[in-house]
């Protein structure tokens, strides 16, 4: 036992400006000797009318992308966190590939997408078919159901809730959320999955998972879950579902 901070993993996060869930939410599901600290990347807070609004969203992402990750690198943060979704989605693998050896190779440590960790997660939940809820418009719902259909993941239906602004996807309330799942469920659907890391849905889970009785993964759950199980902590965390409670 040691009283150092994170004395058995420290990572770091990028968040974007407009994003007010990621922190808080990891806060609540860290474990003794683990901490947490993020950059912010500056992103721009645009109103979402249509196509060119959610390019806008991904491009303006990149400008302060490597900036916001050597500003978190200077804590010398074990694995590295990319707690923005849709630029990781853009481009189908081949983007999110791109994505994740850019970072790492300007990190020099891991860094978990939120792709990959939903991915993982399914894989350890022993999932195929999902159904998939998204604040996003069907541009980038395009995007992400491309990614999981070139990664062997059949979406049967995914549904976007067309959040009006970048920044107030935060205020996706536990009712839009229902409707949403209601929207994309069916028998053959073996699990619900999250998208969107504005989206504050980790103390809901287990709620989800009783009332459709299957697992529920949501995203910002499913990249902290990776990252702990990627750097050999199997720390079992009750409350978020049962991907934290029993993978």
């Amino acid at each position: 036992m040691t009283d150092i901070l994170g004395h058995r993993l420290k990572i770091g996060t990028l968040v974007p400006s407009t994003n007010s869930s990621v922190e808080p939410e990891y806060a609540r599901m860290l474990i003794d000797g683990v901490t947490h600290m993020s950059a912010r990347i500056a992103v721009p807070n645009v109103s979402f009318r249509g196509d060119d609004d959610v390019r806008e969203i991904v491009e303006g992402t990149q400008p302060d992308l490597l900036p916001s990750l050597a500003r978190v690198r200077a804590c010398n943060p074990d694995r590295i966190i990319m707690g923005m979704a849709v630029p990781c989605f853009w481009g189908g693998r081949a983007g999110c590939d791109a994505m994740r050896t850019k970072l790492e190779e300007n990190a020099g440590v891991p860094v978990t997408l939120p792709p990959d960790a939903i991915a993982q997660a399914l894989a350890a939940l022993g999932v195929r078919r999902i159904g998939v809820v998204s604040p996003y418009l069907p541009l980038a719902d395009k995007h992400v159901e491309q990614w999981f259909a070139e990664s062997g993941i059949d979406v049967a239906a995914i549904y976007g809730l067309r959040a009006k602004t970048e920044d107030s996807v935060i205020d996706i309330t536990p009712e839009q959320l229902r409707d949403g799942f209601d929207r994309v469920d069916d028998d053959s659907v073996e699990a619900l999955v999250h998208v969107g890391t504005s989206i504050a849905m980790a103390r809901l889970v287990e709620d989800f998972e009783t009332q459709y009785s299957k697992p529920v993964v949501s995203v910002n759950v499913a990249n902290l879950w990776a990252t702990l199980r990627n750097a050999g902590l199997n720390d079992q965390i009750n409350g978020y579902g049962r991907l934290m409670s029993d993978h």
